[in-house]
């Protein structure tokens, strides 16, 4: 398994694209540095502080934290084509006629996109608390600030709220990995699945917006049951509660459930899946 994770590991870093989507982040998290420099020493007047009251923390909750979702668009579209490039290039036979089981292959991919997924989450924070530190200075990790929620403003302690934002992100990049994965397993063309998987990104926020609305004017409440407004669960840094008994605990275990329903769906149709040698 070891071995075929390698394989799989070194197959993707020997696109130029998988490199491309670790330069961009890391130059927007350094443009963003710059601009957000510029701001609270321009504009202290309307809520950005100064410099002397801004740390890398404020950083990273204000700029990093909002890279987080390109770290999900470039995990997406890995993800969606990691199968699926297989079948369009054809060298998925040659998987086949080696000594693996279908599903030790096919787990083997699973884990190289969620470990390139957390690549890019990771080294976004370690590059975006250094880049911080540089133009910020590292400050005070209890320092508090005010956050807008869904119910009005609140304080926290600005250290603590990033790194809360950050680790929230975490289940909502598995599972969104998890449900482009199982659609790559789905199609033969990469460029439909890429396609789909990104479509569904960006129209599963919007929908979920929307049933989120819903539930708060107590309309169609079997709504929070559909997996739309729970995939970001990062919301809940500035919320307890997304609607009336939807709690991040809640939320954490529809996830789960739906997890285990996409990865074995994904499975079954991949070993019964027909493959023309």
């Amino acid at each position: 398994m070891i071995g075929l994770i390698q394989n799989e590991l070194m197959k993707i870093f020997s696109k130029k694209s998988s490199w491309i989507y670790m330069i961009i982040l890391f130059v927007l998290a350094l443009g963003g540095a710059i601009i957000y420099f510029f701001i609270i020493n321009k504009f202290p007047e309307i809520g950005f502080g100064t410099t002397e009251s801004t740390s890398t923390w404020h950083y990273m909750n204000n700029i990093v934290y909002g890279l987080g979702s390109l770290v999900t668009l470039f995990s997406v579209i890995v993800a969606s084509a990691i199968v699926a490039a297989e079948f369009s290039s054809g060298t998925i036979k040659q998987l086949m006629i080696r000594p693996h089981a279908r599903w030790k292959i096919l787990l083997s991919k699973y884990i190289t996109v969620i470990l390139y997924a957390l690549m890019l989450l990771i080294s976004l924070n370690v590059v975006g608390f250094i880049i911080g530190s540089i133009f910020f200075g590292f400050g005070d990790f209890n320092a508090t600030t005010t956050e807008i929620g869904l119910s009005g403003e609140f304080e926290v302690a600005i250290g603590a709220q990033a790194l809360k934002k950050m680790l929230l992100l975490l289940p909502s990049l598995v599972i969104t990995v998890t449900i482009s994965f199982m659609l790559s397993t789905l199609f033969r063309s990469q460029a439909l699945a890429v396609g789909v998987g990104v479509g569904v990104l960006f129209i599963s926020s919007t929908i979920g917006q929307v049933i989120i609305l819903l539930l708060n004017f107590g309309k169609l409440t079997w709504l929070k049951y559909l997996i739309f407004p729970h995939l970001d669960l990062s919301i809940y840094a500035i919320t307890d509660t997304l609607a009336e008994g939807v709690t991040v605990g809640f939320s954490a275990v529809l996830l789960l459930v739906y997890y285990v329903i996409f990865m074995t769906l994904t499975f079954l149709f991949f070993q019964k899946r027909d493959i023309a040698f």
